[in-house]
């Protein structure tokens, strides 16, 4: 069984906007942040994007473990 095209463009997604939440705050365009506060807000976007990734995932396998 392969994934739908829904579901990938959802894991996409949430894959792309992580990037560019972490790049923009790297870049800093605004240049309003030091380096520890750069650091801190990456980690928690990454610790609250992270979960939600691998709950998609997990509905995902559950969504093919009942189709086969």
């Amino acid at each position: 069984m392969e994934m739908s095209k829904k579901d990938r463009l959802i894991i996409a997604a949430i894959m792309a906007i992580g990037t560019i939440i972490n790049l923009l705050i790297a870049y800093d365009p605004f240049d309003i942040l030091d380096t520890s506060q750069k650091v801190i807000i990456a980690v928690i976007v990454t610790a609250v994007l992270f979960p939600l990734l691998l709950y998609h995932r997990q509905r995902i396998v559950r969504k093919m473990k009942k189709i086969t």
